[in-house]
């Protein structure tokens, strides 16, 4: 079996590496901090940078590690609370009691983070509390509010297999690092550098820096990818490697789904504003710090498209002069009432909608 699972393990990682990956030798994001000081001191306090930490690291831990006692239905108690670096859970159906740990906290903490711990060497625990901003509490987990627990091994949340085919916590993994994943003591999932930092946009720095040494700006270029130089629909694709890519014109999507807001390229691929205009994520988002939470910190950049002669602002909107243009025409949803996530589908909406008329 151990040898069947290292078979495994080679392939799933080798799966989950970006492209750029494979090229050369990641250096972390404190190598591009001489050349670059603006962008790294910005994008080091940013919500990326912030994406995956131990506990006791993270900066809500001195909240959510504070013990208390959660329940489950029909008749789970929970015991959380911050110990020896991680979050200790102890998990109980009145007759049998389990003890369990969380290594790792997925999340800046913006809206929400989710604890995962190892179970054995063959699985991971996506644990079912998570705890929400929001709301100062735990709830469950995404995803998990409409799975049944029959008996005590579903109650403390879904498992999965650090091998499976389809890799699905290597994926949370990945996404949430930089670099490529390692494996270490009893098939432990060892990121190279925690949350999503410089080289996970703009790929293994190595050879970069290398060239800057010698003086070869043209090389140092090439060396380093750059993704100002994508075009939107490339843009888009790599934002959507973890945000969710657009879908094709054959792919079933229910847009109507408030869970798929969530997924900003694959809204915003079908915005007018992509399609005809070429916006993208970094058109509104400076890509090396967090996302601006003021509605009309955006106005400007609307305006900027909206006041030409080929797309004026609506003679009929009785807010161009009132409200933040986003907050009508790319309006929120709450798929629970913890969470709270921004339709990019930019357009006309009908109250409560989350597709446009037009």
């Amino acid at each position: 079996m151990r040898g069947l699972w290292g078979a495994w393990s080679v392939a799933a990682l080798v799966w989950l590496a970006p492209a750029h990956a494979l090229a050369g030798p990641y250096l972390g994001a404190s190598a591009c901090e001489t050349c670059h000081p603006r962008q790294a001191k910005a994008q080091a306090a940013s919500a990326h940078a912030r994406a995956l930490s131990r506990p006791a690291d993270h900066r809500l831990s001195g909240v959510f590690g504070e013990a208390r006692e959660l329940r489950r239905e029909p008749g789970y108690t929970f015991r959380v609370g911050l110990g020896d670096g991680r979050l200790r859970v102890e998990a109980s159906d009145g007759e049998r009691t389990r003890r369990l740990v969380a290594d790792w906290a997925f999340g800046a903490g913006e809206q929400a983070v989710t604890f995962v711990g190892r179970l054995d060497e063959e699985w991971y625990l996506e644990h079912h509390f998570s705890y929400y901003s929001a709301t100062g509490a735990y709830g469950p987990t995404p995803g998990h509010q409409m799975l049944r627990a029959d008996d005590l091994g579903q109650a403390v949340g879904v498992q999965y297999r650090t091998f499976s085919p389809q890799t699905e916590i290597m994926t949370c993994f990945r996404c949430h690092t930089t670099g490529p994943l390692a494996l270490g003591e009893g098939y432990s999932i060892e990121p190279s550098e925690l949350g999503v930092r410089c080289e996970a946009c703009h790929g293994p720095g190595q050879a970069h820096v290398e060239a800057v040494g010698k003086g070869s700006v043209e090389a140092a270029r090439k060396a380093i990818d750059n993704p100002a130089r994508l075009s939107p629909t490339e843009l888009l694709a790599t934002c959507g490697a973890c945000h969710r890519p657009p879908a094709s014109e054959t792919a079933e999507i229910d847009y109507r789904d408030p869970w798929n807001v969530r997924h900003q390229p694959l809204y915003l691929a079908r915005s007018a504003c992509f399609l005809g205009g070429g916006l993208t994520c970094m058109s509104c988002h400076d890509p090396h710090a967090s996302v601006d939470h003021d509605a009309k910190a955006y106005d400007g950049l609307c305006r900027g498209c909206h006041n030409q002669a080929e797309a004026p602002p609506s003679a009929v909107c009785a807010s161009t002069e009132g409200a933040a243009c986003s907050s009508c025409h790319m309006p929120k949803t709450q798929p629970q009432p913890e969470l709270t996530f921004t339709n990019h589908w930019i357009g006309v909406f009908e109250p409560g909608s989350l597709v446009p008329r037009r």
